[in-house]
């Protein structure tokens, strides 16, 4: 099989490319520089003080793959951006499956990638998975709290694209920890079959207390990461793309990605809150009629909030005896 060097090219620069412009994280965070040592493809910003490894780790010419994992000082806090355990994936074909192949086997097409045979999974599938095994041996029992699709961040009229995140609560050696995944997968069609990447993946690991800074960290690192120009223009020399032309797409993904990044840096607070009420199991409310917001207990697919003429919240799939609902609050 034969892949589309600028498939792989802008999948690639998804995954590098969590670019935005936004304010630093709140708080006494000193920042330092970290560039990837191994072919300095890109930079970013990490916190002073904490243990950071990575750097962009080939497996192929068509196969490199970047990672920033940072660890706080007294160990209790891990972020990690991509990972350089995630292969590209290439789905289980009748072809395939009837030579004998099977989900989770190696391949490697014409050795330019080393992937691995699974069919497609969506973004918020892959959070939750790729949460289990990341987080999972750090736990003692993790519990999933939500899981949920979101806007994918690159869209492509080529190929399908799908976003989720997943959160977590921990309970570790440590005590009680929040951990989180966000994860973007697109599916790229060729002949017969096809090539499928995990284009943008973000997670952390942190005590309950930091959690919300863990977050905010995560905004602050990925909103400065900036990408090579000699980098990217060499890598799409090494895949035979049309320079000029791939360059050029290569320049707008980035501003895209600016444009999305800066809009969650500003909103990290609102994601902060939408966590904890996560793992509360609770959903914040609007009233309609006073515009008040409460928060109520979380209520099932298909279950609506409800307020009753004494002033008390009901969930119910149906409106009871003179309720008013109440709206949720995106």
């Amino acid at each position: 099989m034969r892949r589309d060097p600028l498939a792989v090219s802008f999948a690639l620069i998804a995954t590098l490319g969590l670019i935005a412009v936004a304010p630093p994280a709140k708080g006494q965070i000193a920042w330092t520089r970290f560039q990837d040592p191994a072919e300095q493809a890109f930079t970013l910003q990490v916190p002073r003080g904490w243990k950071v490894v990575g750097g962009l780790y080939r497996f192929g010419v068509l196969d490199p793959r970047p990672m920033t994992d940072m660890t706080s000082p007294d160990g209790k806090t891990n972020i990690r951006l991509g990972d350089a355990n995630v292969p590209p994936f290439t789905p289980l074909t009748p072809t395939l499956m009837s030579l004998g192949w099977r989900e989770g086997r190696r391949y490697s097409p014409n050795g330019v990638a080393q992937e691995v045979v699974a069919n497609y999974r969506p973004g918020w599938v892959f959070a939750d998975i790729y949460g289990q095994a990341r987080f999972g041996p750090l736990c003692r029992n993790l519990r999933l709290k939500e899981m949920k699709k979101v806007p994918p961040i690159h869209e492509n009229p080529q190929a399908r694209t799908t976003a989720g995140e997943a959160l977590y609560a921990c309970d570790s050696a440590d005590g009680p920890k929040v951990a989180y995944v966000f994860a973007e997968t697109q599916y790229t069609p060729m002949q017969s079959t096809g090539v499928w990447l995990v284009t943008s993946l973000a997670s952390f690991i942190a005590p309950q207390a930091q959690a919300g800074e863990a977050l905010k960290i995560l905004l602050h690192s990925a909103s400065t990461l900036t990408i090579s120009d000699q980098w990217m223009a060499m890598q799409l020399r090494l895949e035979g793309a049309a320079a000029d032309t791939a360059f050029t797409q290569f320049k707008q993904n980035m501003a895209h990605e600016q444009a999305h990044f800066e809009q969650q840096s500003a909103q990290s607070q609102s994601m902060v809150d939408s966590m904890s009420r996560a793992l509360r199991g609770v959903d914040l409310t609007v009233d309609p009629v006073d515009g008040k917001q409460r928060e109520v207990l979380s209520a099932a697919p298909g279950v609506r909030h409800w307020l009753t003429p004494t002033e008390q919240t009901v969930n119910s799939p149906i409106q009871c005896p003179g309720c008013r609902p109440l709206n949720p609050v995106r």
